[in-house]
């Protein structure tokens, strides 16, 4: 029995955030909210899931929405200095995609924390914040991270506790 979409993107809602926060970068951020794109994501998600072939793939192809999402925002965004108002339009539906936990307070909190991450995750080498990001945000498998890399899965594994061990360090510089 496979599960509704609403609880499958509550189970990934913070790994997507992730993923989301960390590629729009700064300066889409001063423009725009990352859990507004999110909300966007699930709404895709939720239109375009009878395309998900195997449920249990679900967590990898969220990512591979939000991915996409941020890559079309983006696009479209880059060098415009404000966002369009005539180009916007409502979404309805139906469902409750909106996060119950969102605060001013809880806001700030996640805001915050992420800031943290992506400082520390620049601090990191490139292999680092590459093995990090395909293992822990995007969920992939050490298989499929080594055909990725070009290295065996042991490397895989070294590397990605190597990684988290730094990144650890990182987050508890000052």
């Amino acid at each position: 029995m496979s599960q509704a979409p609403e609880v499958v993107l509550e189970k990934y809602r913070e790994r997507l955030l992730s993923v989301i926060y960390l590629r729009m970068g700064p300066e889409l951020r001063a423009r725009m909210d990352p859990e507004d794109v999110l909300q966007e994501v699930a709404i895709e998600a939720i239109h375009s899931w009878h395309t998900l072939a195997d449920p249990k793939n679900a967590g990898a192809w969220l990512v591979v929405l939000a991915k996409r999402k941020v890559a079309r925002i983006l696009r479209d965004q880059v060098g415009v200095a404000a966002r369009d108002p005539r180009r916007e339009q409502g979404m309805k539906t139906d469902l409750p995609v909106a996060d119950r936990r969102s605060g001013p307070v809880t806001k700030a909190d996640r805001k915050d924390r992420l800031a943290l991450l992506e400082d520390a995750m620049a601090r990191l080498s490139e292999d680092h914040r590459e093995v990090l990001m395909l293992a822990r945000i995007e969920g992939l498998e050490a298989k499929e991270i080594a055909e990725r890399m070009g290295r065996s899965e042991n490397a895989v594994y070294l590397l990605l506790s190597r990684a988290m061990k730094r990144l650890a360090e990182e987050l508890k510089a000052p």
